[in-house]
């Protein structure tokens, strides 16, 4: 009777604390994620096909490897959109993280320009290469190769506007007193 009592208790108890919880945030997603998700998913579509294909089937099709090399380049800068989205793309801020608070942030306010400049002239010339490549053909199928550089296009594009995002995020939430450490959970991911 007694643990039935104390079971009770320990019941209410955790109700109690769930409650008072506060509730998980929402995830953070953006339309680059589900880009990025679809992207990588076809892709593993693509490879595996082209695995079975090969290996199981022994006779193999010809444009999945294609296919998947192009997924891959697409991929990979939805992927930065992402990155930049988060403020996760690689960075060295060891001379940063040794500067003074005002100075830091003025630093770290220029790299964010400079990488959003960055990104706005990859952009423009990724936009060049795609109208340039409206006729040549992809090699194993019949489509132009601009679909390709478009798709690439728009993960820059993204890339870039949400890197300027990002620095004016940084900039106007400031910057601590003490520069994060990020051996000490101070990583973010």
């Amino acid at each position: 009777m007694a643990a039935k009592h104390d079971a009770e208790t320990l019941f209410a108890k955790l109700a109690e604390e769930e409650a008072a919880a506060c509730p998980e945030p929402p995830p953070d997603i953006a339309p680059e994620d589900w880009i990025t998700f679809l992207l990588f998913w076809g892709l593993a579509g693509v490879v595996f096909l082209q695995f079975f294909t090969r290996y199981v089937l022994n006779d193999s099709l010809t444009w999945t490897e294609e296919i998947a090399q192009y997924l891959l380049m697409v991929l990979t800068f939805t992927g930065s959109a992402v990155a930049a989205r988060r403020g996760t793309h690689i960075t060295v801020e060891f001379l940063l993280n040794k500067l003074p608070h005002g100075a830091r942030r003025v630093a770290h306010a220029l790299v964010a320009a400079v990488a959003t400049a960055f990104f706005a002239v990859s952009a423009w010339l990724c936009w060049q290469v795609s109208e340039a490549m409206r006729f040549q053909p992809m090699i194993a199928v019949e489509q132009p190769l601009s679909i390709v550089y478009y798709g690439i296009l728009l993960g820059l594009v993204f890339t870039t506007v949400r890197s300027a995002l990002h620095g004016v995020r940084r900039w106007q939430e400031g910057e601590p007193e003490v520069a994060p450490d990020p051996s000490e959970a101070g990583l973010k991911l």
